[in-house]
């Protein structure tokens, strides 16, 4: 599953690149129905400005049932024990990398004996600037 979406970001990453229109893709350019199958484990952050702050924009039905709580609509920063998430958000949106971690503990949930993998893309829909990230999340 992260593999078939970074696949797909890497082609986005290439189309927008190859138009000249920078060298990230932004959410516009990603069809839901053309991914259909990733949909419960991806979320959305919305990146805020001044001062720096994520807000939860979407969450997937696999996440939600993972952590036992839907957060859509919160801020980051609105959550307990989020630090190392809101840190790796940070430096997601400075590096304007993707990045992979495996066997994460869920610890800001009350199920944190459960264990995730993570997928973290930034988005940028002017192709320069991150104004959005993209993850997927699977759980063990």
């Amino acid at each position: 599953m992260h593999t078939t979406l970074y696949r797909l970001w890497l082609k986005k990453r290439a189309a927008v690149s190859a138009e000249c229109r920078g060298e990230l893709p932004g959410r516009g350019e990603f069809d839901p129905l053309e991914m259909p199958e990733l949909l419960p484990n991806l979320t959305l952050f919305d990146v805020e400005r001044a001062p720096l702050r994520f807000r939860i924009r979407l969450v997937g039905t696999a996440i939600v049932s993972a952590m036992g709580k839907d957060t859509t609509g919160l801020y980051l920063d609105q959550l307990d024990r989020i630090e190392a998430v809101e840190r790796r958000a940070r430096e997601l949106v400075e590096s304007k990398s993707p990045y992979f971690l495996s066997d994460q503990p869920l610890s800001w949930t009350h199920r944190d004996y459960k264990t995730y993998s993570v997928l973290g893309l930034p988005l940028a829909s002017d192709g320069k600037t991150v104004d959005m990230l993209l993850y997927s999340m699977l759980f063990s």
